[in-house]
């Protein structure tokens, strides 16, 4: 019975609505449709609402939920229907029909815009093409798209990076408005660094870090490094100290950044794609290493010029000397001294000596330091001194002490022999004496 009578409203709502005047609601997919007296139809019609003015509600066969007409608004000439979360299947021709006084009859098309993706989730290197759909039937619309607030002409992506993720808005103008629809991308890849334009700075002495991080849950079979020149992008042997992290981040540490390891470093991985193709993915991050030179115009302690040297500067916008205090309880103490690049001393005496720190800025604040020791060469040679005499006067002593001890051994060597051979010692010192007797009658009688 429902059906026929859903079948007879049909009718004679195409008898009434033959001269009705259409007219058009855009709205963007997922939001609230609010159409002015209409309830859901299919794409030609399928739905009526009405209400007599007995009070009799004339509702759909099929009433989903997130369709209503809001109850307060009858009997205040306003008959709209909402429709949450409206979607593609809920476009089409919506009819509203009144019995009042005067027939009233509308006709609504509603319009859904819908932006979306081809795949919605893409690796890195891969193609995926923005789609805005709009309704059929539409005219004199006019279509733009925004990528995180900005225009872009570009919708089909055939080498997707890390930068093209985030909100990709369709923009529909029509003859009433615009209308927006806004979808998201997901590019999985190397999440850190984002580009290839990052720049890391480390002292020579110093570790640093070379960060490499995929995307969570995309697991990399193969990952390689490698290092080039800055210049002519030649190949160069990785530095002595660097190592490879170990598990899922494909991070590289330089344990001890020695002068020389400066240069273009590339992270790349190679995985599968979300259909199965293999797929490389990689970042190249520079390396800036820094260190203090020390240089004198007379070649001793006075004046000396300390300067702050780094491999690329570029980006660089000033300097700062700071000299380091260590007081007890291993406090520090730091003071700025001057901002230049190079620091010139023209007195350079003991209480000079300890720690500079080189400190160099960048657009966004401090990007690293570069210590320095400073020693005073008249301190230096001072203590050498001192540590010299001393030296050599526990040489000469230990020696004296060792001379007077052997001297000691071989008295005792000598009394041990006498007492083993007394009958020999009594012959040899009658021989002596015998001997210098004779020596003294041949003296006389030359005489």
């Amino acid at each position: 019975m429902s059906k026929i009578l859903n079948y007879l409203c049909h009718l004679v709502l195409n008898s009434l609505c033959a001269q009705c005047q259409e007219h058009e609601v855009f709205v963007a997919h997922g939001s609230v449709a609010v159409l002015p007296c209409i309830d859901e139809t299919s794409a030609v019609l399928k739905t009526v609402w009405r209400r007599e003015k007995s009070g009799l509600e004339f509702r759909p066969v099929r009433d989903p939920p997130r369709a209503n007409c809001p109850v307060p608004n009858f009997g205040k000439a306003d008959y709209s229907l909402h429709i949450a979360e409206a979607t593609i299947e809920d476009e089409g021709k919506y009819i509203c029909e009144v019995e009042g006084k005067i027939r009233m009859a509308k006709v609504i098309n509603l319009r859904v815009v819908r932006a979306s993706f081809s795949p919605a989730v893409v690796v890195e290197g891969l193609i995926t093409e923005a789609t805005c759909h709009v309704s059929p039937g539409t005219q004199s619309v006019q279509m733009n798209w925004k990528r995180n607030g900005k225009l872009t002409r570009t919708t089909s992506l055939s080498n997707v990076s890390e930068k093209d993720g985030g909100d990709w808005t369709c923009q529909v103008a029509y003859t009433g408005g615009v209308v927006e629809a806004t979808t998201s991308l997901q590019v999985k890849g190397i999440v850190t660094p984002q580009d290839n334009s990052s720049v890391v700075y480390a002292a020579v002495g110093s570790s640093v870090s070379l960060p490499c991080i995929f995307t969570d849950g995309l697991i990399p079979y193969t990952v390689m490094w490698n290092r080039t020149s800055t210049t002519s992008y030649s190949p160069l042997p990785l530095p002595a100290s660097f190592h490879e992290s170990a598990g899922p981040s494909a991070s590289a540490t330089i344990q001890r950044v020695e002068d020389g390891d400066e240069g273009m470093y590339a992270c790349s991985g190679m995985m599968k794609g979300l259909n199965g193709e293999s797929n490389k993915v990689q970042r190249r991050m520079e390396l800036v290493v820094a260190r203090v030179l020390r240089s004198s115009s007379s070649g001793g302690d006075r004046p000396v010029t300390l300067t702050c040297h780094l491999s690329n500067s570029s980006q660089i916008t000033s300097y700062e000397w700071l000299r380091v205090n260590y007081g007890p309880n291993d406090t520090q103490t730091v003071t700025s001294v001057q901002r230049t690049k190079s620091f010139r001393m023209q007195e350079v005496n003991e209480k000079d000596a300890g720690e500079l720190v080189c400190r160099y800025y960048g657009k966004h604040g401090v990007l690293g330091n570069a210590t320095y020791e400073l020693h005073v060469m008249g301190s230096e040679n001072s203590s050498s001194g001192n540590k010299t005499a001393m030296v050599m006067g526990l040489g000469f002593f230990f020696l004296a002490i060792f001379v007077v001890l052997f001297q000691m051994y071989r008295n005792y060597r000598r009394k041990q022999m006498i007492l083993l051979y007394p009958a020999m010692e009594t012959i040899v010192h009658q021989a002596a004496t015998e001997r210098e007797q004779r020596e003294r009658k041949n003296d006389f009688s030359k005489l």
